[in-house]
């Protein structure tokens, strides 16, 4: 079996550089020479000496037993797409390439493999060098967006193999999975933690007849223990007034260090209403003295379900035992704005879904690294009635 001639190099030898190098970046180098392998026409790769340029990051499914598998699949397509953005290694063709070799030869991977034994699969079987997998689990008792996961990364080209990264956590949303931990792992396996500049958008300008009512309670002035309309307090978040003012009321989240490098800190309003299909306007104020901060607006349909419990009604007053809501599509807005000042971000998004129907609606407030502060006030969730510059009668 020989290679296929590709970048003007010629076929006809079995080597394993020839085999395995002779293929451009995103050609499936690492299924090729797992084809010659199991042929048996090559052995294990020597890779002591192989560069990031040339090493092969094999990105295995998770294992998510929860739903027969669909959020482990999920998992392991966001790292190979983020792996493809980046360059400098390289990656299969597909994520399905590599779920197919595995199935058609009874392999796999999971958080009890050990080392030894995952090394043999990613170096005889598929003549790679790095490793990415874990599991990730709907948390006991949970029926929402809390879940315990597990990542690791282990280069093999190391003997001993060397752990890039291996973290177990309890996530509190399904947002920290790219945004924290995926975005964290892949941070330790390229050594940087540089953010990448975000597109400037342009802020819509409308008039206050051109929006409806607000539909979240976002200046944050009433309530007892916690804000009206919002959920009680959590750990590192609290409900006080803005500095220099005893008129105006704020949330403020304070971040330790600890926090931040791991989960970060969020807070939740009331579910609200939506239309699918319809725009709405965002706006949020907002200051931080240097901690990353984002706002979601999380849309939701009523979905059927096998693991729903019969415990108390749902927010929105979903009874029935075999339905729950279930997150169809989701606003992000990353905020950008100097330090220790005050700033609004404005943006428009309209909840659609192929497939589903969202019809209810919240917003997460997030931060996460450094650790620093972050105040919050006047969150507002309009929805669009005229587009700007045209007339209302």
């Amino acid at each position: 079996m020989t290679s296929k001639p590709t970048n003007g190099q010629s076929s006809g030898s079995n080597s394993v550089d020839d085999a395995k190098w002779s293929v451009p970046r995103r050609m499936v180098p690492a299924l090729f020479a797992c084809a010659l392998v199991a042929t048996g026409a090559i052995g294990p790769p020597a890779v002591a000496q192989v560069s990031d340029t040339e090493a092969v990051v094999i990105p295995f499914d998770f294992v998510s037993t929860f739903d027969d598998g669909k959020m482990g699949r999920k998992l392991a397509e966001m790292f190979w797409q983020k792996l493809s953005r980046r360059g400098r290694f390289i990656v299969p063709e597909t994520v399905q390439d590599v779920r197919d070799f595995c199935r058609s030869n009874g392999i796999a991977v999971t958080v009890d493999t050990p080392l030894e034994k995952v090394r043999v699969i990613v170096q005889r079987d598929f003549a790679a060098h790095i490793a990415i997998w874990g599991q990730i689990e709907r948390a006991p008792g949970a029926r929402y967006d809390i879940y315990d996961l597990e990542i690791f990364i282990v280069d093999f080209r190391h003997d001993p193999p060397r752990v890039v990264y291996h973290k177990k956590a309890r996530t509190r949303s399904v947002s920290e999975i790219p945004h924290v931990y995926v975005r964290e792992a892949l941070d330790a396996l390229y050594g940087t933690s540089t953010p990448r500049p975000d597109r400037p958008r342009p802020v819509p300008q409308y008039s206050s007849k051109q929006l409806g009512p607000n539909l979240v309670r976002g200046d944050f002035e009433s309530g007892r223990k916690h804000p009206s309309g919002w959920d009680p307090l959590p750990a590192h978040v609290s409900w006080t007034w803005e500095e220099g003012s005893r008129r105006n009321r704020i949330i403020r989240f304070d971040i330790p260090k600890p926090v931040a490098a791991t989960m970060g800190v969020l807070y939740y309003s009331a579910y609200f209403r939506v239309e699918p299909g319809k725009k709405y306007l965002l706006r949020v104020r907002w200051r931080s003295t240097g901690t990353a901060a984002k706002v979601f607006v999380k849309c939701y349909d009523t979905l059927k379900t096998r693991f729903r419990e019969r415990r108390r009604p749902d927010p929105v007053g979903v009874n029935a035992s075999d339905e729950e809501l279930r997150e169809v599509y989701r606003l992000q807005a990353n905020l950008k704005g100097e330090p220790n000042r005050w700033h609004v971000h404005v943006e428009e998004f309209t909840p659609k879904h192929s497939k589903f129907r969202p019809r209810w609606a919240r917003v997460m407030l997030y931060a996460y690294w450094p650790p620093g502060t972050v105040e919050w006030d006047d969150v507002e969730i309009r929805e669009v009635l005229a587009e700007p510059g045209a007339s209302l009668r």
